[in-house]
Order: C-alpha cells, then sequence, then structure tokens
C-alpha cells in the first residue's frame, strides 16, 4: 500500500510552517476532506507528476485522484482569480473556513483562494499584487497609505475589540486596580496603547494608578498574572475561559465597553476598485453570508472554527464562538472607529501618518449596496 506525501506550505512572518497530510489509502470520500484542506492547482499537479514518474498507487487512489481533476477542472472553468490574504487564525476570522465550506466564492464567480501571510507581509504582498485583497488590522494599510500606496478599506467584519480584561481573584472591579500592575507587550506597541485608553475609559490613569509592566506576548503576560508578578492582563478567546477556571475575574469585555477594533479589515488597492469592482462586491456578499451562519448556526459555525484554529475542546470552541458572534457585524462595514483609533496611535511616532486624511482611504460603496441587497 502506497502512501501520498502532500505538503502544504505557507508564510507566517518570514517564518516557512509545513503541514504533511499522509493518505495511505484515497478513496472518493478522502479526497473529499483534502478539498477540504484546499487541493488546489498545485498539489493536483504535484500528483500526476508523481504517477508519470512512475510512483505507484492503488486502482482506487487514481480513480479517486482522477475524480477529483474533473470536478476541479469543472469548477474552476469561468471563476475568476482573486486570491485574498490573511494574518490571523484567531476566531474572528474563521469566518473564512465558513466561506471554503459553504463554497460562497465560487458562487460568486470566485476562485476560492485564501492565503496565510503574517503581519505587515500581507500589506506588501497587496501593493505587489500577488494578492487582490488583504483581510487585516488596520496598522500596516496605514503606515502604507501614509507612505504613498494607493488603498482601500472596502470593509470588516467587526469594529469592536474581542478581547477582556482580566485581574487576579482579589481584584473584583476596576476600582480595586488602583495601585496595581498590568502587563502590557512592549512599551510604545499597540498593546501599551489599548491599555493607556481602556484604564482611561474605566477612570484610571496609566503608570499613575495602574503600573504598566512590560512582559511579552499574550501567554508570558497570562503566566505572569498566575504566578502575581502582574494583577491584570488583556486576554483573547479562547484563554477568557482559561482564565476564569483558574479563578480570575473578568473586569472588561472590551467589545462590551465599546472599544473599537479594525481587526479583520478588507482592504484593497483603488486600481482593483477599479478594475475588478464586481469580485470585491462579491466577497463581501459572501462574508455577509458567512457571519449570517456564523450567528445563527452554532454547530457549523464551532466545525468551521475547529477546523481554522485547529481546536478540538469543546469548551474552548464555544467560548471563542461567544464572543465573536457578538462583535461580528451583520453587514462588514469598514470599521471607521477602529482604524481612526490605530491612526491615532501610529501618528504618535509617525510624521507621514499624522498628516493622513482617512477619509480618502475608506470606502462604504459596497457594503452600502450590500445594506440595500437581499443575500438570498
Amino acid at each position: 500500500m502506497a502512501s501520498l506525501s502532500i505538503k502544504d506550505v505557507r508564510t507566517e512572518e518570514a517564518q516557512v510552517y509545513r503541514t504533511e497530510i499522509l493518505v495511505d489509502e484515497i478513496n472518493p470520500e478522502g479526497f473529499t476532506e483534502l478539498s477540504e484542506l484546499r487541493m488546489n492547482e498545485t498539489k493536483i499537479r504535484r500528483f500526476l507528476t508523481m504517477i508519470l514518474q512512475g510512483d505507484t498507487f492503488s486502482r482506487g487512489t487514481v480513480i479517486a485522484a482522477a475524480t477529483v481533476l474533473i470536478l476541479w477542472t469543472t469548477s474552476a472553468v469561468g471563476q475568476t482569480e482573486f486570491p485574498i490574504g490573511y494574518v490571523s487564525r484567531g476566531g474572528t476570522y474563521a469566518f473564512i473556513s465558513l466561506i471554503e465550506q459553504q463554497r460562497l466564492l465560487e458562487k460568486e464567480g470566485i476562485k476560492p483562494t485564501f492565503v496565510y501571510i503574517g503581519g505587515p507581509q500581507v500589506s506588501q504582498a497587496l501593493i505587489a499584487g500577488d494578492i487582490k485583497m488583504a483581510i487585516v488590522a488596520a496598522a500596516s494599510p496605514i503606515r502604507a497609505a501614509a507612505h504613498g500606496s494607493d488603498l482601500r478599506f472596502v470593509g470588516g467584519v467587526t469594529d469592536k475589540e474581542v478581547a477582556a480584561l482580566v485581574a487576579a481573584s482579589n481584584i473584583r472591579s476596576p476600582a480595586d486596580l488602583k495601585g496595581t500592575r498590568m502587563a502590557i507587550d512592549r512599551f510604545g506597541d499597540y498593546s501599551d496603547f489599548r491599555a493607556r485608553k481602556v484604564l482611561e475609559i474605566l477612570g484610571l490613569q496609566a503608570q499613575k494608578d495602574v503600573t504598566l509592566l512590560q512582559i511579552g506576548a499574550q501567554t508570558a503576560r497570562f503566566a505572569a498574572v498566575k504566578s502575581g508578578q502582574v494583577q491584570s492582563t488583556f486576554v483573547v478567546p479562547p484563554l477568557t475561559l482559561v482564565a476564569r477556571k483558574n479563578g480570575l475575574n473578568e473586569l472588561a469585555d472590551l467589545g462590551e465597553l465599546g472599544f473599537p477594533s479594525s481587526s479583520g479589515a478588507f482592504v484593497v488597492m483603488q486600481s482593483t476598485i477599479e478594475k475588478n469592482p464586481k469580485e470585491i462586491y462579491g466577497v463581501m456578499r459572501a462574508v455577509a453570508k458567512a457571519i449570517h451562519i456564523y450567528k445563527t448556526d452554532k454547530e457549523t459555525a464551532l466545525h468551521a472554527i475547529a477546523r481554522f484554529m485547529k481546536l478540538t475542546d469543546r469548551e474552548a470552541l464555544e467560548e471563542t464562538w461567544r464572543m465573536n458572534a457578538k462583535a461580528l457585524k451583520d453587514i462588514p462595514s469598514p470599521p471607521t472607529a477602529g482604524i481612526q483609533v490605530v491612526r491615532d496611535f501610529l501618528a504618535q511616532t509617525d510624521p507621514e501618518v499624522k498628516k493622513l486624511n482617512l477619509s480618502n482611504f475608506i470606502t462604504s460603496q459596497f457594503t452600502d449596496r450590500l445594506q440595500k441587497a437581499d443575500l438570498k
């Protein structure tokens, strides 16, 4: 019995992660599962090359591969190439998995191609023309726009931060934070900015009422709270669930607090608006449909989150679904308030960003049209 090795290579902030899928016996059912793992043209050609080079596969394997090749070729005819890059595998971005599972882009005549590109590289790929759209938080697009790139924010899945402020068990209200320490990632970064703004909303002043300490990434910050090194920090789901299970108190849900977010914003070049308006609108329609499924069909949404985040724990999945379902917008309009917050933060250290007139880089023409349309 032969084995087929398929390597799916993706880039995450200059590091390459390889996921290898070993298939001992591929039948039509098994190949459907591979299709769900985004079996694309490159993989199919690689498999055919292996056959031509003399690799031996069982009769069932070859028949299944031929079946998928025919179906793939047929389904791809007439579909427009419109590759989309995204920057996170967090729960807010799990709608991507729903779009794939429900074949929502295909229904819009668009070939589904999602590419994971971590960090600011996604904006570079957009500007270079390697992708047609980026799903990203606002920082790297704003920097790019401030330094001459002609890009536009055309939508966004949420305008509320999906995160919580958690604190040690003896701290039961924001007022109890006075005289304590709060963990952030780094001074001068967005976690520092967010902490100061949230404390301000809660009537507290950073470095006067609450001392900010530079600790590092989310897991390190969480460990610092558990050890008593600090008394509070911000976490996102499903770590919010872990925090409660460890006896920490949730002092504020940032979404309910009204803290704006730009996570999951849709960004394109102005030239793409001019050349591919149909495809941009099609993507926005697909996203709106996926969000509707996410909110109204919990089990389907949980399956999509599990696949996207590679989670298996039911409680963690439910926590991720719960916090995101209430934050996702029915119509994915541009997150103007979140974009403005990020712009204000970046403007503190970049004079070019300070000069930026954001209204020139945000358009709601596609989501305004979507608001009036029947999404069925």
